[in-house]
This record gives C-alpha cells, sequence and structure tokens, in this order.
C-alpha cells in the first residue's frame, strides 16, 4: 500500500479554460461596449491581468477576485475611452466572471486524459488516496461535485481545500499514515514539490498540459533532489512498478 496525494488544478483538472473563456466574453463585451474607442483586445487582456495580478496580492484565491478584476478593468477601459461607466454592463461583467466558477461549467468538462485511468488503478491497489488543492473553499468543492471526484476522494477527509499553502496539510497526512510509502503528484515546483519532499513524500513533477514550451517552465532549478518528472501523468501508472520503492 501506498500513499498518494494530488494536486488538483493544472494536475487533475484544468480550469485554466473557463478564465480564458471568460476573458474571451469579456473583451466582446468591452470591444462592442466602447465601440471605435475600444483598445486593442490584447491590451484589454493586458490590463485586466495586471490589475488582477495586484489583487491577487491581497486577496489570494478568494471567489470575489477574478470578477472583480473584470469589473474593475470595466471602470478603468471607461475612464480611459472617455466613456461614460454603465451600472448594466457591470452587472454583466460579473456575470462573465462568475461563469468561470460555475458548477455547471465544471459539469460540462473533463478531467485530464489519463488522471481517472491513473486515480481508478491507484484505488483497485488499495492506496490511500488524497488531494490537497490551494483555492477558495467554495470554488473547490463545485470542482469537487462539478467533476464527480467523489469517485475517488469520498469526503473532506480525503479532499483537502487549502486557503494559503499545503504544509501544513501535507505534514498532517503524513503523520496519519508514517508507515508507507508517500508520494506527492503536482504541476507546481513551489506550491506542490517543495513542500511536498519537507513534509516527508516523493515529490513527482507533471507539468500542466498547457505549458508548451521549456520556457514557459520557471524555478526548475529548485526542484527537490529525487523528484521523478513525467510529461503526462498516465505515465505514472505506466512507470509504477519502476518507482514504488
Amino acid at each position: 500500500m501506498n500513499l498518494w496525494v494530488f494536486d488538483l488544478d493544472g494536475t487533475l483538472v484544468t480550469s485554466n479554460i473557463d478564465y480564458h473563456y471568460a476573458l474571451l466574453d469579456f473583451c466582446r463585451l468591452m470591444l462592442s461596449t466602447l465601440g471605435h474607442k475600444a483598445p486593442h483586445f490584447l491590451k484589454v487582456l493586458d490590463l485586466e491581468g495586471e490589475i488582477d495580478k495586484e489583487r491577487f496580492k491581497t486577496m489570494r484565491a478568494d471567489r470575489n477576485r477574478f470578477p472583480g478584476s473584470l469589473a474593475e478593468a470595466y471602470r478603468e477601459l471607461c475612464r480611459r475611452a472617455g466613456v461614460e461607466f454603465d451600472p448594466a454592463i457591470e452587472r454583466q461583467v460579473l456575470e462573465i466572471g462568475n461563469s468561470a466558477l460555475s458548477e455547471k461549467t465544471y459539469q460540462n468538462r473533463t478531467m485530464i486524459p489519463g488522471v481517472e485511468e491513473l486515480l481508478a488503478f491507484l484505488q483497485d491497489r488499495g492506496d490511500l488516496l488524497y488531494c490537497v488543492t490551494f483555492g477558495d473553499r467554495w470554488v473547490q468543492w463545485m470542482k469537487w461535485r462539478g467533476y464527480n471526484l467523489r469517485r475517488f476522494f469520498p469526503t473532506q477527509r480525503e479532499f483537502r481545500p487549502v486557503r494559503y499553502e499545503k504544509l501544513g496539510t501535507l505534514k498532517a497526512i503524513r503523520a496519519r499514515h508514517p508507515d508507507v510509502p508517500a508520494f506527492m503528484v503536482g504541476d507546481s515546483i513551489e506550491s506542490d514539490l517543495i513542500p511536498a519532499a519537507e513534509a516527508g513524500y516523493r515529490p513527482i513533477y507533471v507539468p500542466a498540459p498547457s505549458v508548451w514550451d521549456h520556457g514557459e517552465l520557471k524555478g526548475e532549478d529548485k526542484i527537490p533532489p529525487g523528484t521523478l518528472k513525467f510529461k503526462r501523468i498516465v505515465e505514472i501508472r505506466d512507470s509504477f512498478f519502476d518507482f514504488r520503492g
């Protein structure tokens, strides 16, 4: 028996696509609202990105951050274009933002290819499965329901949303199962691999499918010694007996 802890976003599911669809809808609305005074759509995206990055410093993964960032970007675009702000348009903007954080949206998405096969394989072996995910609890539990993650992580004991960092939760899980080999699978060096190594797990690095080239990978010099790396998560199943330790 082994202990497995998985990250969620970028590892088991790719919810970034939902934010991207919302941003495209936001751009379309801004172009139609501002008309001839609308900037290039890439500048609209850049402005929203700057605002959201600044709000992240204090709000982190709060579910109100992204919709609020879109609304703030709308206000700033109106100011720069000299266009009168319209509360009705702002309500549409907030609806667009919230569409990326919807249980119904998650129900129409699939998990990353190979994830279900891997989790079912480990489950059939009788291994211990946990998911530790950074984010707003309300949103992460919507993903748990929408993606039907209860199949693999039945209760709040196995599915653990954390607000800031994962180290404490990883240590607590490890303390419950101190005598079995432990692995942590994630796509983030800072929030997954480093705390996993510190908490007594063997880190497994699977870059998110949206990473297309090596230049997008940052901080690889910080990967803990002994970390295993796979291009696709299903390769863990295929290589399992090579590294179960």
